[in-house]
């Protein structure tokens, strides 16, 4: 069997989606989920994968899982420019709190960095610059390695400017974002479901794409210079001591969130019980109460006293008293 180091790694994904030689790849991409069909030429890679950055970024940092989380922050997974638009793709292989609104802000971030961009803007016969001009649309792809909408079981999800009243499009589709769930087996085309293999084994079918069956041999562990090979390794094994560190402090906080829980539970059982023990000594104590000035009426009204006598030495009203007689 074929080694291969697995495609949704941070490096991997950078090196087949990124890198000129490979833009084929990303003109199937780009094509597959968002039916473009844009000639090699017009596309342009905006952050060519490159292994200096990498090297440079470990002779900077402590090598902590920490600053390698930082460093895979910092650098956008794809981003390119074509003729029409850019693209851009994320790859997030875990679920990650507020993912939904960080892939809107990198796609409207995208978006806005277009504006009044040199050599891109229309101008007027007077030569006054159009700003606005150079905003053109973004389509963004999240490939997801976890459930992230579960309503259905749709691998792909496609959302765009709408008036959902009129149900019209914007008169442009300035922002399409797509996300593609690689957990999730309902798959729109053929291409689409090669894809899914592809980042879920790393692996292309025979009958898939040219494009695919390269993906797979980038990734392949002989076609890997050792540098790439040593700092796959090392993010690894950050990432695995950044796991560990989480489980262990998970463990810890449910050993302390227990105790405080009995704790807690003790305090709250012991105030409790004395708020209750309160509650039925008032409530007895009632009780006693009344029982003894009833026994005094009836003494009372035996000895010969009036109803109106004893009503004033008990409290209790007439009617009250007169019912004691029957």
């Amino acid at each position: 069997m074929t080694e291969r180091i697995p495609p949704t790694s941070d490096l991997c994904f950078k090196k087949i989606m990124n890198s000129p030689e490979n833009k084929d790849v990303l003109q199937g991409v780009i094509g597959d989920f968002f039916n473009l069909r844009i000639p090699l030429e017009e596309i342009n890679v905006t952050a060519p994968y490159d292994i200096k950055v990498y090297r440079e970024y470990i002779k900077q940092a402590d090598g902590t899982e920490k600053s390698l989380a930082k460093f895979r922050e910092t650098i956008q997974d794809v981003a390119a420019d074509i003729k029409i638009a850019g693209f851009g793709a994320e790859l997030q292989i875990k679920n990650e709190q507020y993912y939904s609104v960080r892939s809107i802000h990198y796609a409207c971030s995208r978006f806005c960095s277009n504006y009044n961009r040199a050599g891109e803007m229309k101008q007027l016969p007077d030569g006054t610059l159009l700003r606005y001009s150079s905003l053109k649309p973004i389509y963004a792809l999240n490939i997801l390695g976890y459930p992230h909408f579960s309503e259905d079981d749709d691998a792909l999800r496609i959302f765009t400017l709408y008036d959902r009243e009129r149900k019209k499009s914007f008169d442009r589709e300035y922002l399409t974002i797509a996300f593609f769930e690689l957990t999730k087996s309902n798959i729109e085309t053929t291409n689409q479901r090669h894809w899914r293999t592809y980042f879920n084994t790393g692996e292309a079918a025979d009958d898939a794409p040219d494009y695919i069956k390269k993906a797979a041999r980038v990734i392949e562990t002989a076609n890997m210079t050792q540098e790439e090979r040593d700092m796959f390794e090392q993010f690894e094994r950050a990432e695995e001591r950044y796991k560990n560190t989480i489980y262990a402090a998970l463990l810890e906080g449910e050993e302390r969130g227990e105790e405080r829980g009995i704790r807690l539970g003790e305090e709250r059982g012991i105030r409790l019980g004395e708020e209750r023990g309160i509650r039925l000594g008032e409530e007895r104590g009632e009780k006693a109460k009344e029982l003894a000035i009833t026994n005094i009426a009836r003494n009372a009204l035996q000895m010969g006293m009036t109803i109106s006598e004893v009503s004033l030495l008990t409290g209790k009203s007439e009617d009250e008293i007169s019912q004691l007689i029957h």
